[in-house]
């Protein structure tokens, strides 16, 4: 018991004399402090990029379904023109693979008049399911039905986005899409999007979208259903083991259509496979990073209190002679790292962690930093703090009192 209130009173001693050092050093505490702080925000920062970059491609893997295969057409440069993908494509694909459903698309963007001036919107022309596909739901009126898309109805399902800024498309009036005239039978409830696709799957702004019958959209193809030109289809199936087999047999099946040519496979299941297994590569770039930081940051307080030391010569040679042991040095110096590292670092993942709530609107959403990294990076400003006073310490503690005292 003695032994621990000893140890308890020394640190206590130790800890008031380290803060009384770093007052009255008030120019290189300042520096310290800024420097780490500065550091450690641009960690922070740069993983919270990392982590809502992740977590972005993962959300949209999981909307475009892991369990649906995607159909898109890639145009080719060459002297023959390649065979477009149409809606043949996705109905034989779907009978060769057991799909359980499918669904086309035909993206265009076209002037849109709304009782007002014009606007661009994206016009998706479709076919099939895709509410249960794409789990798109009506918040007002209904979604496109078989009677719409068989008969190729001149009605429209206008996006969250289209339907907030335009309060004069309500249902049953009439919205100009390419000098045509389509009546509004629904409003898309919110859904998230992305601004960018993921690997071979199209980008799909359900929002910012207008949704007609495929072969009733502006400057219709005269072409027979089967042959009807798309721009992407998707095939549902039970589950995401099936839609990879069904992947790898297409193309096997095919090659020369579903690998090198004019149709690419798009499966979200072997795209988030495949980013797992490269995703390595950017957290060893960020702790490259932040070990980079970190050593930096060391060698800079590191230095600042190694002339701290040279300094106080002479302070630390009247603590020695009045009886204050090495050890009891060496503490000093520790707890000064340790008090610069929490206070820089704690300032600094604040500061990191603002701005990135801050920013969280316009990078795309998604938590600030996760908890296990905070904790890790907390704890690395102990563990820095440690480091920094090493080489401080131990030179302090080789002081000669003598020597010190007659010199000063």
């Amino acid at each position: 018991m003695k032994a621990l209130d000893f140890s308890a009173l020394e640190l206590r001693r130790a800890f008031e004399v380290a803060r009384d050092s770093l007052r009255a050093d008030t120019t290189r505490t300042r520096a310290a402090v800024v420097a780490l702080a500065l550091a450690m925000a641009i960690v922070v920062c740069l993983t919270t990029l990392v982590e809502r970059g992740r977590a972005a491609t993962i959300r949209s893997l999981e909307r475009a379904g892991l369990s649906n295969l995607y159909l898109v057409d890639r145009p080719l440069t060459s002297t023959v023109a390649p065979s477009p993908l149409t809606s043949e494509d996705a109905d034989r694909l779907r009978r060769l693979t057991g799909a359980e459903s499918a669904g086309a698309i035909r993206m265009l963007r076209r002037p849109v008049t709304v009782r007002g001036a014009p606007f661009s919107a994206p016009v998706y022309g479709v076919t099939g399911p895709l509410a249960g596909l794409l789990g798109m739901r009506a918040e007002r009126g209904r979604l496109l039905g078989d009677i719409d898309r068989e008969r190729k109805l001149p009605h429209a399902v206008l996006g969250a986005d289209v339907a907030a800024r335009n309060p004069a498309a309500r249902l049953g009036s009439i919205v100009t899409i390419g000098g045509a005239g389509y009546e509004v039978v629904g409003h898309l409830a919110p859904c998230e999007t992305e601004s960018a696709p993921v690997g071979e799957i199209p980008s799909l702004d359900w929002n910012r979208a207008i949704v007609v019958p495929l072969g009733a959209e502006p400057d219709a193809r005269r072409e027979a259903d089967a042959r009807y030109p798309i721009d992407a289809a998707v095939l549902s199936f039970s589950s995401p083991s099936d839609a990879d087999r069904a992947a790898r047999l297409a193309r096997s099946l095919d090659p020369a259509r579903f690998e090198d040519g004019p149709v690419r496979i798009a499966s979200p299941f072997q795209t988030l496979r495949q980013y797992r297994q490269t995703r390595g590569t950017f957290d060893r770039l960020l702790w490259l990073v932040a070990l980079v930081t970190g050593a930096a940051a060391v060698f800079g307080i590191s230095n600042l209190l190694s002339a701290s030391v040279i300094a106080r010569t002479r302070e630390i040679g009247v603590r020695r002679a009045v009886g204050a042991r090495s050890r009891d040095i060496v503490l000093q110096f520790q707890l000064e790292g340790i008090m610069l590292a929490v206070l820089g670092g704690g300032a600094g993942l604040l500061i990191g962690v603002a701005i990135t709530l801050l920013s969280a609107d316009r990078s795309g959403g998604g938590s600030s930093l996760s908890l296990f990294s905070f904790s890790a990076l907390a704890a690395s400003c102990v563990a820095i703090g440690i480091v920094t006073g090493i080489r401080p310490s131990a030179r302090a503690a080789r002081i000669d009192p003598a020597a010190a005292l007659r010199d000063g």
